[in-house]
């Protein structure tokens, strides 16, 4: 099982909810969905998985479903249910049942059910060239590092910090969270950071001077103690939500157009958009994103293209 709950620590909420569904199953059950989620290496991925598990067993227990014995059908009904009850997208919704058919793969591999029948329920059709999230543009980028570096408060600058990095490195904000004072250095008289990504995968980025120099100030106030780069102002680790609240609210001060809409994601897909504009290969901007494929690197490329590119202002051209 995961780490059962004990004085000081502070049991995650989406593990107190699933605790309260597998309750419900029975032990064997019970052992491999805490068996599963200790095979993720990543504690995102593992919290993610979690939520995604906890949704479909509680689907199953409202309905006398033993999850061990679901069909495809099981599986389209789910889909329907994601999609019409909750209204989620068809990347959301796909996402979800990727993650439950992951656990019923894991089943098979401990020879505790014969198939995954799981994972034959339809996906939900989903543009592999469309994605909501569109990075910024120069003059808005430029307007969130000048806000960044005037905001105020005891935090500006790790806020400054922060966005210089997010910005000019594009890494995943779970990333960013993950990061160790100690994970800062030099290579061949370069600064350096070394990012964890999915997977445990390692790559080591070069750090721009420019974040240097903001990451060198907020460590200044501090100080160099190992442990988590970012921290709160009680010295914990920030959380992936800590850092979308400090993007939005940067993005507000930015003046940027509708700023509810700005993410941590949205300074990856900046990142990658700004790159490839000033020369930079989709080799290069997926091995610096850690992606594992050139298509999803291309999807983030695509997404700002796709409204410059519209033919509807050639055509509107040749009839007005």
């Amino acid at each position: 099982m995961l780490e059962a709950p004990r004085p000081g620590r502070r049991e995650p909420l989406w593990e107190q909810q699933l605790r309260g569904e597998v309750m419900l199953l029975g032990p064997s059950v019970q052992q491999m969905v805490w068996a599963w989620l200790l095979h993720q290496r990543s504690e995102h991925t593992r919290a993610a998985y979690g939520r995604d598990l906890r949704e479909w067993l509680a689907f199953c227990n409202e309905r006398d479903l033993d999850p061990l014995m679901v069909t495809r059908g099981h599986g389209d009904a789910y889909r329907g249910w994601l999609q019409q009850v909750h209204g989620l997208a068809a990347r959301s919704a796909a996402r979800k049942l990727a993650a439950v058919s992951s656990w019923y793969s894991y089943l098979v591999e401990e020879s505790v059910i014969d198939a995954n029948r799981f994972k034959g329920a339809r996906r939900p059709e989903t543009n592999r060239k469309e994605s909501k999230t569109v990075g910024l543009t120069e003059s808005e980028a430029r307007a969130v590092i000048r806000a960044a570096a005037l905001d105020h408060g005891r935090e500006r600058l790790r806020t400054a910090a922060i966005i210089a990095l997010m910005i000019s490195v594009g890494p995943r904000v779970a990333e960013v969270v993950d990061l160790q004072v100690s994970s800062l250095g030099y290579e061949r008289g370069m600064r350096t950071v070394r990012i964890v990504g999915k997977g445990e995968k390692i790559r080591t980025r070069q750090l721009p001077s420019e974040a240097g120099v903001a990451i060198d100030a907020y460590l200044a106030v501090r100080g160099r103690t190992p442990g988590p780069l970012f921290v709160t102002a009680t010295g914990k680790a920030m959380h992936t939500r800590d850092i979308a609240h400090v993007v939005k609210r940067v993005a507000r001060q930015a003046g940027l157009f509708m700023p509810e809409r700005v993410t941590p994601h949205t300074l990856r897909h900046t990142f990658a958009t700004l790159a490839e504009e000033r020369g930079s290969s989709v080799r290069q901007i997926q091995d610096a994103l850690g992606h594992a494929s050139a298509d999803t690197t291309e999807i983030y490329l695509h997404a700002p293209k796709r409204l410059e590119n519209d033919p509807s202002v050639q055509v509107a051209r040749v009839l007005w």
